[in-house]
């Protein structure tokens, strides 16, 4: 018996289907998510999705900075708007981000103190 290598990377030697370890064991994963999907898709009902502008996803996982390119080893500056920066670009301002700082924080003074109404001064009139 002759071996040949993998039909799908072309790298290794295949035995499972003509296939390596890695490359059967990734066809494999596809083909149970496949037949979970339609389980899954039946069994949920339509859920309303909540705001998520408050909270952003992760655009970029880099260790580059966003505006420069420059690496930025172990110090890594992240912005409101997720993208990571160098200590040049780390402010707001030196990278033009679409962020809105100012209703951000706007919003979270008003969260963080709420109004405080002194009923004993009124009795006191």
């Amino acid at each position: 018996m002759e071996s040949q290598m993998c039909r799908c990377c072309k790298k290794f030697y295949g035995n499972q289907n003509g296939m390596c370890s890695m490359c059967f064991k990734m066809e494999s994963l596809k083909t149970e998510a496949n037949k979970a999907l339609p389980e899954l898709i039946s069994s949920t009902q339509a859920i309303p999705e909540e705001n998520k502008a408050e909270e952003p996803e992760p655009l970029c996982e880099s260790d580059r900075c966003w505006t420069c390119k420059k690496r930025v080893g172990p110090l890594i500056f992240k912005c409101k708007c997720n993208y990571p920066f160098c200590a040049k670009h780390r402010v707001p301002e030196a990278h033009g981000c679409t962020f809105d700082h100012r209703s951000h924080g706007i919003r979270k003074l008003s969260e963080d103190n709420p109004q405080v109404v002194a009923e004993k001064f009124n009795k006191l009139l």
